[in-house]
């Protein structure tokens, strides 16, 4: 009697508050109760439960997991098999195990559990439907998308079927899956599972509702990733108005959609409207948490990116260092956050000339990422081939040549063969060999990076002309003046498809080596030099 007096006792000190005390007359209450019932009695399981249940309140999961599994074992012993108490421990426990990480041990409790429900209650119960939505969250966070994917929809037509299509319920399921989706790739999946979300939410509670701009936000995510960044504005906008009209103009969340809008801002172009929503975002951030937060770093960092664009590089090395200063602080030296920061300050110092600042930034986010990534991660490469620019530019070319190689082989490995980043290092190779005046090594890099450039960019677009004009220049050194001049007629008719007037410097530079290599052209057929390569050409 006395244990069970304190075992009610327990929790009216935990309602106030009493956490300590509460928690002291649970263990009494317990002691009592072994000492006069013996330590598998089921009375005992009750109060190891009630326990458990304090310890994951608090965060002390270790000790939450001890009491749940005595319950557990208490629970399982006795004659009469209370398969409702089994499930309630099983689902607790599973739910530890998952925040501490224990994934597999998770798993294990929540198929047990539903193991029991789907023989005692049924298929189709909503209990059922309860332990497969968490079952899902687990293989979500496990990375098992698949899996989690089989766990929702299972559950989705439960809860469909018991509690109706337009059940709260039902739509949280649909967002739950929609995120999986999103994250195993399958964005057409994930923006329906959003839909249907947003048009039960829309149906129950109006089109003004705060869960409605949740769904408006997620579905803004996904249609910035899929590169339809009209309709992301428009529901990032969307959510913004909702988000500002229920929580104020200084809320976290309406700080959040605002970042995104201004990513999205930043993806097509519009650098004003971007750098507008990163300020709001700064001032909220710094009202919110303070000058010294990540997401304010975060914030800052986009601000330089933007500044960067623009062409402000001043400003944006003030963002970069701002957002540099507080990342070491709060993350560590050796942060990736760290390494990209540092990578796009020595973008900026070599668009401003400054070499050896470039080459500084570029060497400590190398560091970062070789150590924290490997050697075949593609931020690795993207760093390596910046390094091979800086030491281009100062002549050093057997260095700029080993970063480019390294680059190449990272990204042809990891993006295949065809993309534009490796045309991108490709260019660059041709550049290197060219001043090595390893003239056959050069079209061979330029043949590369045009045909890549080609299949992903289309004929018409500047890095080809680019890529046009170098070869045209090696083809030149090498006296293959027809070629030459085929490689400049094409690079032209790319700068005025582009709308580049005959004015422009390129253009005009251009038709100037056009008319160079003509006459070259001439003097060498007169002489019967190279005939061959112009019939080829």
């Amino acid at each position: 009697e006395a244990g069970r007096a304190l075992h009610l006792l327990a929790p009216m000190l935990l309602a106030r508050g009493r956490s300590e005390e509460g928690m002291a007359c649970f263990q009494m209450a317990l002691d009592y109760k072994i000492n006069t019932l013996g330590n598998d009695h089921i009375s005992i399981a009750r109060t190891r439960r009630h326990m458990g249940h304090q310890h994951q309140s608090l965060g002390q999961y270790d000790d939450a997991i001890k009491c749940y599994e005595e319950a557990l074992r208490v629970e399982r012993l006795q004659d009469e098999f209370d398969y409702k108490k089994v499930v309630l421990t099983l689902n607790s426990l599973g739910m530890v195990y998952g925040m501490t990480k224990d994934h597999g041990k998770s798993i294990d409790c929540y198929w047990q559990s539903l193991a029991i429900e789907k023989a005692k209650l049924g298929e189709d119960h909503i209990q059922v439907a309860e332990t497969l939505n968490s079952l899902g969250i687990v293989y979500g966070m496990m990375k098992n998308y698949s899996k989690a994917v089989e766990c929702y929809i299972e559950s989705l037509n439960i809860k469909i079927k018991r509690l109706g299509p337009l059940h709260p319920v039902v739509a949280d399921i649909n967002l739950n899956l929609g995120q999986v989706h999103n994250k195993r790739g399958d964005r057409e999946s994930a923006l329906a599972s959003y839909h249907e979300a947003l048009r039960i939410l829309k149906a129950r509670h109006g089109d003004d509702h705060i869960e409605v701009a949740r769904v408006l936000h997620f579905i803004g995510v996904v249609l910035s990733e899929m590169g339809d960044l009209v309709d992301a504005v428009r529901c990032y906008e969307e959510c913004l108005r909702i988000r500002r009209a229920a929580l104020g103009e200084s809320h976290r969340d309406v700080a959040r959609t605002q970042h995104n809008l201004g990513l999205v801002y930043y993806e097509s172009g519009h650098y004003e409207r971007s750098l507008q929503c990163f300020e709001e975002t700064y001032e909220i951030g710094k009202k919110k948490f303070g000058k010294k937060n990540e997401k304010v770093a975060d914030t800052l960092h986009s601000m330089g990116l933007v500044h960067q664009k623009l062409g402000q590089f001043q400003e944006s090395l003030d963002c970069y260092n701002s957002a540099l200063k507080i990342r070491r602080s709060l993350l560590g030296e050796e942060n990736l956050e760290v390494a990209s920061t540092l990578h796009n300050m020595g973008d900026v110092h070599y668009m401003t000339g400054s070499l050896e600042e470039a080459m500084e930034c570029y060497r400590g986010a190398y560091k970062i990422r070789h150590s924290r990534l490997g050697t075949k991660h593609v931020d690795v490469a993207a760093t390596r081939n910046n390094m091979g620019v800086v030491y281009m530019k100062r002549s050093e070319n057997e260095k700029a040549m080993e970063c480019f190689t390294m680059a190449l082989k990272i990204r042809e490995r990891k993006l295949g063969k065809d993309h534009e980043k490796c045309s991108d290092t490709l260019h660059n190779m041709g550049l290197v060999y060219k001043n090595l005046k390893k003239y056959g090594e050069a079209i061979d890099a330029y043949e590369g990076a045009l045909a890549a450039r080609k299949l992903r960019l289309g004929d018409n677009d500047m890095k080809v002309a680019d890529t046009l004009y170098n070869m045209a220049i090696v083809y030149a050194n090498t006296g293959r003046y027809g070629s030459a001049l085929q490689r400049y007629k094409e690079a032209l008719r790319v700068y005025r498809e582009a709308g580049m007037s005959d004015d422009h410097p390129s253009v005009v530079n251009t038709l100037q080596w056009i008319k160079w290599a003509q006459r070259k052209l001439v003097k060498t057929t007169k002489k019967g030099e190279h005939l061959q390569d112009v019939f080829l050409d």
